[in-house]
């Protein structure tokens, strides 16, 4: 038995070139914003309830 090809050569046209720019973009873009996410709400976790203490004290004086 002959085994099958499942892959082909096949050359890229313009087109498909831009969009797969543009979802490399897109990717890498998400990736940042998710990072950032990720630490900011770590900060507030780490740091929030001092800085809500921290706020509350100088309203009351």
């Amino acid at each position: 038995m002959e085994e099958k090809k499942r892959f082909q050569n096949q050359k890229l046209n313009s087109e498909d070139y831009e969009k797969t720019e543009e979802g490399a973009k897109a990717l890498k873009s998400g990736g940042t914003l998710l990072g950032v996410a990720v630490l900011a709400v770590g900060v507030v976790k780490k740091y929030g309830p001092s800085l809500i203490k921290s706020l509350s004290k100088i309203r009351k004086i």
